[in-house]
């Protein structure tokens, strides 16, 4: 009797697990698109180290950007090394809120030192992953940038200096948007 508790609890824990990253999106077919897109109008934020760490920069626009009525953003970063081949203390970045507008306000008094600027409009190759939880960014950088590398490759992409980019957007859309630019 206790052995079948034990394989139905076992069984279950299983299924769950399948269950919750089917919902993440670890199934789902990966496609690359070629898009147009911005400018962007961005705050950001340079960072040097592990890329694990810009949550530390995210969690500070998330608490204190409302606190200074700004709204209608999205985060995002841009990562400009390869953490393959470089050590994790010298990982550069660029992390902050992304705008679809010019800003007309840029705030004082935030925690972090941060710029204003324009990233210019371009064509990329770009893949939409699903954001359902804080696991979704580390399951789309697994399933995603290999897929999204190859297709540069293919293009005839150098990827050597080619910086990365994530938009995510958890609330509304619940998406991270990865970007690789193609000029």
């Amino acid at each position: 009797m206790k052995l079948k508790v034990f394989l139905g609890v076992i069984l279950a824990l299983i299924v769950s697990g399948i269950g919750y990253f089917y919902y993440l999106g670890a199934f789902d077919t990966i496609q690359v698109k070629e898009e147009t897109l911005g400018p962007f109008y961005v705050l950001s934020h340079d960072r040097v180290g592990n890329y694990r760490n810009v949550g530390e920069t995210f969690e500070a626009i998330q608490k204190e950007f409302p606190e200074k009525g700004i709204k209608n953003y999205k985060l995002f970063g841009i990562y400009k090394d390869n953490p393959n081949t470089v050590p994790e203390e010298k990982l550069r970045c660029e992390v902050g809120a992304l705008f679809s507008e010019p800003i007309a306000d840029i705030p004082t008094g935030l925690s972090l030192p941060l710029k204003y600027r324009t990233i210019e409009k371009k064509k990329y190759l770009t893949v939409d992953f699903p954001l359902k939880s804080f696991i979704s960014i580390f399951l789309g950088i697994f399933k995603v940038y290999p897929v999204l590398f190859e297709a540069c490759k293919q293009r005839g992409c150098d990827l050597e200096h080619k910086p990365s980019m994530e938009i995510y957007e958890p609330i509304v859309e619940k998406n991270t948007k990865y970007l690789l630019p193609l000029e």
